[in-house]
């Protein structure tokens, strides 16, 4: 997993739209105070998540912004793109790179992007979770980050080991699932309020349900009885008109009172029958207040069903969640045994340190006594090779000694040759003497003590010849010597460099065992 590029447009003081490429090995940016090196460092954590706008060095999200120049407006929107290689699967995803972007409006919106697709900060966080990456997490180190590693206090420095030993999702998915258990709690107990409001309401309809019965039961004997006394009497004053009707036929002498007796019986009807549509329409009243009273009853019996339904789901939801509940507390006592495991390494760890601190200090005495030797190597190097300079100019002087002296040997070996061409020539000459007899005596003589010096000269170049030969054979003897020399005291001063090497290796273990 390794970082390729970063693309910001509008965010703090990249106005235009910059592209950073990340290549193999270390990227350092450089540059004067003020250029915007440390806003690279703020865009990296910003686009991972970083919700704190003191962290990015201001007082609110919208000033991530850049907010204009004497000769630039301000632009409405700051967004950053980082690019991550993913070809060793370190990022949950089936990508082999992946984009992650992060845009902030002007008027307080703003959204999240894993390649190009619209998101939430909590998938950009599950995808970074513990890889390393994050706002807070160890791929951005600052000075209180390593105020913290190098802390006493193990609080201090549990963070980043959590985060390094991938633990930080698993506490961030038990804080997730407490925050989801208080939400249910509480809803369950404002569930619970409800029902015991409901409960109440059904009670108090219940016995409203009850009067209202009893009251519908007096009500409809009320006007059974009511009904019937009219009936009743209607009934009996029709039998008594009848009657006045045969009398007022047989007796015509007392027809003024019978007539008046009918008046009084047909009011008496009038009357009843005035009391019988008022107690139909008292009845009809009653009828219509019973229906009121029924229909209240039903949307009461409904309100308390539905009642019943949600204490139902509450109950089912309390189980769920005591299952939740028991699902986090293993989790949380597993995370716990890791986090005892992790203490238990970190003892492990600081005793590794105080022997590493141990070695450190045997190492650097060790170092100390290496560098010296190595310093006398190099000293007796130099002086190899200026002694193996010094046998190269000899070596070129008896060179050109030698050159000169095969000069003269061939010189010598073809005066040699002429001489004893001469000598031969001489013998010659010499038995022509010898045969003319004394009158050559005396030149018989130069020519044998010309002959003698000759060979003394010849003597001699033979003598110059192997001395030559021999000041050969010892210059190059020296050579040798000198060149096996001048490669032990390489092999030596490779041999010091290595374990040179091997110490500074070491210390740079050591350091890295600090970091």
């Amino acid at each position: 997993m390794k970082l390729r590029s970063l693309r910001i447009h509008g965010f703090k003081s990249f106005a235009d739209a910059t592209v950073i490429d990340f290549h193999e090995g270390i990227t350092a940016v450089v540059g004067p105070n003020g250029c915007g090196k440390s806003n690279i460092s703020d865009a990296i954590r910003w686009v991972l998540g970083e919700q704190r706008p003191s962290a990015i060095r201001g007082g609110k999200m919208e000033e991530a912004i850049f907010q204009g120049s004497l000769n630039r407006r301000p632009v409405n929107r700051g967004a950053v793109t980082m690019v991550v290689s993913n070809e060793d699967g370190g990022l949950p995803v089936a990508f082999e790179e992946v984009e992650i972007g992060r845009t902030v409006y002007r008027d307080g919106g703003s959204e999240y992007s894993l390649n190009r697709s619209s998101c939430r900060l909590r998938d950009v966080l599950d995808v970074c979770r513990g890889t390393g990456l994050g706002a807070n997490a160890y791929s951005v180190i600052e000075n209180r980050m390593i105020d913290a590693i190098l802390s006493d206090r193990a609080e201090e420095r549990r963070q980043l080991f959590e985060e390094a030993s991938g633990i930080g999702k698993y506490k961030d998915r038990r804080k997730a699932a407490m925050r989801r258990l208080e939400h249910a709690e509480r809803d369950l107990t404002r569930l619970e309020d409800v029902i015991g409001e409901v409960e109440t309401k059904v009670r108090s309809l219940a016995r409203q349900k009850g009067k209202a019965e009893r009251y519908k039961t007096l009500r409809e004997r009320r006007l059974g009885v009511e009904v019937s006394v009219v009936s009743h009497d209607l009934g009996r004053f029709r039998d008594r008109l009848s009657e006045l009707d045969k009398s007022l036929d047989g007796d015509r002498k007392t027809g003024q009172g019978m007539v008046a007796e009918l008046r009084t019986a047909e009011v008496s009807v009038e009357t009843l029958r005035l009391e019988e549509v008022d107690a139909e329409r008292s009845r009809t009243e009653a009828a219509g207040i019973l229906g009121e009273i029924g229909k209240q009853l039903v949307e009461w019996e409904r309100d308390l069903a539905v009642a019943e339904e949600r204490k139902g789901y509450a109950e089912r939801r309390l189980g769920q969640i005591g299952g939740d509940r028991d699902a986090s507390e293993t989790r949380l006592r597993a995370v716990v045994a890791e986090l005892t495991a992790l203490d238990e390494r970190h003892g492990g760890w600081k005793a590794e340190w105080v022997r590493i601190e141990a070695d450190v200090a045997q190492h650097a005495e060790t170092v100390a006594s290496v560098r010296i030797r190595l310093e006398e190597a190099r000293a007796h190097l130099d002086q190899t090779e200026l002694h193996e300079r010094d046998v190269v100019r000899k070596e070129a002087q008896l060179e050109g000694d030698a050159d000169a002296a095969r000069g003269q040997a061939a010189e010598l070996e073809r005066r040699l040759q002429q001489i004893d061409t001469e000598l031969t020539e001489a013998s010659a000459a010499l038995s022509d003497l010898e045969s003319q007899g004394d009158l050559f005596t005396g030149r018989i003589g130069g020519l044998q003590g010309g002959v003698e010096n000759a060979e003394t000269e010849l003597d001699s170049a033979r003598a110059g010849l192997d001395e030559v030969k021999s000041s050969l054979e010892m210059a190059r003897r020296v050579e040798r010597q000198a060149v096996h020399a001048a490669q032990g005291i390489d092999a030596e001063v490779a041999a010091l460099e290595a374990l040179e090497l091997g110490q500074e290796g070491i210390e740079a273990a050591t350091e890295a065992a600090l970091a």
